[in-house]
């Protein structure tokens, strides 16, 4: 049975990406499916921060011993989406805001976990 302390740094750096193609793919359709399409700034802020995050953690599944930066971006953009609510003003509806925080904190989270999880020569080459 393989677990998270069985991982290899490579395997580790992979399903933290995985997971974020996940929260990349809710994050595109997310307001569509929690109805908050209406609101504009919330809606694109997703779906452009949703599409980044797809296409980088898709980067890293495919390449987890490279690329790190790219986890590391997707670190940044974890903690954007916590505070995107506040600066692009739609913090009056909280569906949106709980939405961005919560996937924030995983896509942060995640993104952490990959580039950390990437084995050194990894880490140095790219």
């Amino acid at each position: 049975m393989n677990n998270l302390s069985n991982m290899s740094g490579s395997d580790a750096s992979k399903a933290a990406s995985g997971l974020n193609i996940i929260a990349g793919i809710w994050l595109i359709i997310s307001p569509f499916i929690l109805n908050y399409t209406p609101m504009q700034m919330a809606l694109w802020n997703n779906i452009v921060v949703g599409i980044v995050v797809l296409v980088f953690a898709w980067v890293r599944v495919a390449n987890p011993g490279q690329y790190v930066a790219l986890s590391w971006i997707n670190f940044l953009l974890g903690i954007w989406l916590i505070i995107a609510p506040f600066v692009l003003t739609y913090t009056g509806s909280p569906v949106p805001v709980r939405n961005d925080v919560i996937l924030g904190i995983i896509v942060g989270i995640l993104g952490l976990w990959s580039a950390l999880a990437t084995p050194a020569a990894g880490r140095l080459a790219r």
